[in-house]
This record gives structure tokens, sequence and C-alpha cells, in this order.
């Protein structure tokens, strides 16, 4: 599995002090500034294969780690853990544990919800945000629909159900034009995927994380007290996360410090998707001291 093979790019465990282990990989030297990656729901590291060596190259540190619950990281079935406020604490634990006071973060779904609660501490390790069709901007397809088909009577069963062809076109779902995905690319997601304790994380994950996104006046309000600046990046083809352009124009006309920049054609994966794309407009962000 990735980064099996790949030069510069170092993978390794984390122990937490509640005994919970991370996969994290990394690139780059470590005395330069660092940019944490961050995966969305169902997804792992290697979401940000394509990352790595171009930010390292680019003179910065690069951590990725696979959160509780998905590629190799530990996946407890401790429900409380899967909450929105106990991720935040694990990725805080994690830059505690590496040395790193401030961080530039980017965030893809799922975790831009995370990323948020992080940079909305009184000490926030946060020092730029990048979100990339956060979930907490729209409005989770399927989400109700999945809650009340994964009752905790079919934990039995959920780990026979995650077979290769279900991963797969779960994974074509989130590009904008599924063709750019690869059998490499299917095994890469299939693999974790067939620890049993997967099932039960997703499923705990659907159940106990923060979904609903907050109303405009709200999130608006959330986001000015906010002490870092934040760059949102949607795809015009998410399938999984809807309305999330007309919420942020509607953020940014209420007062919302936010910058927009909108990928034709990406889907909701489009960082995974459009690296080419993506890359250069999350540097010029990142490196604009302005």
């Amino acid at each position: 599995m990735f980064p099996a093979g790949v030069a510069d790019v170092q993978a390794r465990w984390v122990t937490l002090h509640n005994g919970v282990t991370l996969r994290v990989v990394e690139a780059g030297a470590a005395g330069h500034r660092t940019i944490l990656l961050m995966h969305g729901w169902g997804a792992s590291l290697y979401m940000w294969r394509d990352w790595l060596r171009p930010l390292a190259q680019a003179g910065w540190r690069v951590l990725a780690p696979d959160l509780p619950g998905h590629g190799l990281s530990d996946k407890p079935d401790d429900a409380d853990l899967y909450r929105v406020e106990s991720l935040a604490a694990v990725v805080r634990e994690l830059l505690e544990i590496e040395g790193l006071d401030k961080v530039d973060v980017v965030a893809q779904s799922m975790a831009g919800t995370i990323a948020l609660e992080l940079a909305s501490a009184p000490d926030s390790p946060v020092r730029r945000l990048v979100l990339v069709n956060p979930a907490s901007f729209g409005r989770v397809r399927m989400q109700r629909l999945a809650r009340m088909a994964s009752p905790s009577l079919v934990n039995v069963v959920l780990p026979h159900l995650v077979v290769r062809w279900i991963v797969a076109r779960a994974h074509r779902m989130v590009y904008g034009d599924p063709t750019r995905i690869t059998r490499d690319d299917e095994n890469e997601y299939w693999a974790p995927s067939q620890f049993p304790a997967f099932a039960r994380a997703m499923r705990l994950l659907i159940h106990e994380f923060r979904w609903v996104r907050s109303p405009i006046p709200a999130m608006a309000k959330r986001l000015k007290t906010l002490s870092v600046r934040v760059l949102v990046v949607l795809g015009t083809r998410d399938r999984l996360v809807r309305d999330a352009r007309p919420y942020a124009g509607a953020l940014i006309a209420a007062g919302a410090p936010i910058e927009l920049r909108i990928i034709e054609g990406g889907g909701h994966a489009v960082n995974e998707e459009r690296p080419s794309q993506v890359i250069p407009l999350v540097l010029e962000f990142l490196e604009d001291d302005s």
C-alpha cells in the first residue's frame, strides 16, 4: 500500500494517550513550515498521494494522517471518538506529539468540520485554513437514509457488505470524471475497508458526527471570529455535498471573510481528482502574506 516504494515519503505510526494508533505519512524537511492534510469520510491519506512531493519540493514539510477509523489507523468501537470534538482533540494531540504549535491545514469534506473546530479554539494551532468541498457547507446526500439503514443490529453483517465493487462505485461518486480513477486507486481504497472494524467505524461516524450545516448567520458569525484566513475550494460536480456554492456565496454576502475558488467539472474529492489545478491555488493562498 502507498507509500511503499515511493521515494522521499515516509510512513510511521503515532500512538495517542488513549492508546489509539494513527498512521501518518511525511514528506519534506523537518525544519520547514508544516502543512497538515486531512481526508474525508471513508477515505485515507492515499487521497493526498499527488500532493506530498509537490508540496515538499515547494519547501514545505507535509503531514497526512489516516484519521481514526480510516486507512491503517486504529478503528475503535467507542462511539464518542467519532464526534467532531473528539476528532479535533485527536488532531490537536497529534500536532503536540509532533512538536508543532502552528500548521497550515488543508481539509476535505468531513475533515473540514474538524478543521473548523480546531480553528475556532482560543489557542488554535491553525495558521491558515483551506476547506475543500467541506461537508459543513452543504447538504450531505443520502445521510438521512444512511442513518435509517444502519442501526446497530447490522454491525454483524456490515463487514461482509463492503465488497470491492461497492467500494469502487463509492469512489467513482466522488470524482467529477470517474474515468480518472485507476485500478490501483480502487485497490488502495478497497484494502483498508476489509478490516471488519472499518464498516463499524463508518457507521459510527454517520451517527455520531455533526453533518448538518449551520444557518448562514451562525456560520458567518463563526467565520468572522476566526483569527485565520480561510480559502474554500469547490468542485462544480460534487455529487455528495449539495448546494455548497450558493451557501458559500451567501456567507460572503453576509460578511464572512472567506476566499472562494471554483474548479469547473471537479467532483467532491477535487483535491484528489485535479491536484494539478488545486495545488497551485492552495500554494498561492498559503504563500500570500498580504
